[in-house]
């Protein structure tokens, strides 16, 4: 059995929750794709509260393995806390295997990261993932696998420091990566190691931002530095996986962090009580995240090209009290009305049309239930279950 989950909006919506539940009945939860832009937030307990950025997401109290894939880009001192902090929160420690072709953010990264988002304005998180996977499209990135041979990787870094300080005027060293390195070297192993170990087991591959911030299918050029959507799993294991159930989560509002367009934002009053409300706020950056009703017209074109064949819902106990709950159906594009988008782009020039179905008191409701036959109905996938509270076993399952 082979499986993925992704978000269906701009992140945000709970993957890590979700992932963390349903890792449970698998054998090893793999990332594929991002690097430590992402952000999963998981509560075992008043006491455990653990947020990764590029370990997956995995429920603590099974026995699981931990796959660190090729296409994601990799911060090794992020991972080396990551996984200090693990040591410290739970007993036993996940068997975790990183790929050597994983290419590795640096220093530089992050500089340049910066210098392009103050002109370019996208709204990153300054992670330096962005100029990562560019610099592995032009053959100027450091793998995993580089740190192996002290003499060739000088060679390499002295190759790209000086691309660096002509092309760019930035300097950097890699005084730090040795060590990092050292640490985590138990845990590397070569890629096709890790895709013959997934071949024969139960594996969950975790998606991370979501399919609206896909490089190539989401809205563009306010997206992620890589293909986070399903079509990621086989680019970032480096083999035709054959997913079995490709499973999409979904808010019952809509958040975005950073940049671009977003036809059913909410401003002022309301915008801070919901997001208040939500706690939305960066599980990477802190920064408070752009709020909105639920967009269903963006949701059913996430459904189009991610292919999800069934969606769980997040924090719809957040609406719990709302008279009136507003849904966007349709936009009103250049005066012509539409339900269906095919390109994107679109959406820049969309106003949102609303409709305003019954609120609930608690998510046990009839009025609920209705909410999510509604949605079903609009956007033809069914929902297999919903979360009602930031703790992972909090998940209802139809």
């Amino acid at each position: 059995m082979k499986d993925v989950i992704v978000g269906l909006q701009w992140g945000d919506e709970g993957k890590g929750k979700v992932v963390a539940f349903f890792s449970q009945f698998y054998d090893a939860v793999v990332r594929y794709s991002g690097g430590s832009n992402a952000g999963h937030t998981i509560e075992y307990n008043d006491e455990i509260k653990i947020v990764n950025h590029l370990l997956p997401s995995f429920y603590i109290k099974k026995s699981i393995e931990l796959i660190i894939s090729a296409g994601v880009v990799v911060d090794l001192e992020i991972l080396y806390n990551e996984i200090e902090n693990l040591k410290n929160k739970i007993e036993i420690l996940p068997e975790i295997k990183i790929s050597n072709l994983s290419h590795i953010v640096l220093p530089v990264h992050k500089k340049l990261d910066e210098k392009y988002d103050s002109v370019n304005k996208i709204g990153t998180t300054k992670r330096g993932i962005g100029p990562a996977f560019a610099d592995r499209v032009n053959r100027l990135g450091i793998r995993i696998k580089d740190l192996e041979n002290e003499k060739k990787l000088q060679k390499k870094v002295e190759r790209i420091s000086a691309i660096y300080e002509k092309i760019f005027g930035i300097t950097f060293d890699f005084n730090d990566l040795k060590k990092f390195y050292n640490y985590l070297k138990p845990y590397i192993t070569s890629q096709l190691e890790i895709i013959e170990d997934i071949k024969n087991k139960k594996v969950l591959f975790e998606g991370t931002q979501a399919v609206l911030l896909d490089l190539d299918m989401g809205t563009y050029p306010y997206v992620t530095g890589s293909n986070c959507s399903t079509s990621g799993v086989h680019s970032g294991i480096g083999f035709p996986v054959k997913l079995d159930n490709l499973l999409g989560v979904f808010k019952a509002y809509l958040t975005r962090v950073g940049n671009g367009p977003f036809p059913t934002e909410l401003t002022g009053e309301e915008a801070e009580l919901l997001r208040n409300k939500g706690k939305e706020f960066g599980a990477t950056t802190g920064r408070p995240r752009r709020v909105g009703w639920l967009d269903l017209v963006l949701l059913k074109y996430a459904i189009s090209v991610s292919g999800v064949n069934e969606m769980i819902m997040t924090k719809g106990d957040i609406l719990n009290g709302l008279e009136k709950i507003p849904v966007c159906i349709g936009y009103k594009i250049n005066g012509k009305f539409v339900d269906k988008i095919l390109d994107i782009e679109e959406i820049e020039e969309a106003e949102p049309i609303y409709t305003y179905l019954d609120g609930w008191h608690d998510v046990k409701d009839y009025t609920f239930k209705k909410y999510i036959a509604f949605i079903e109905d609009f956007v033809g996938v069914k929902i297999k279950g919903f979360s009602f509270g930031p703790k992972v076993d909090q998940i209802k399952i139809f």
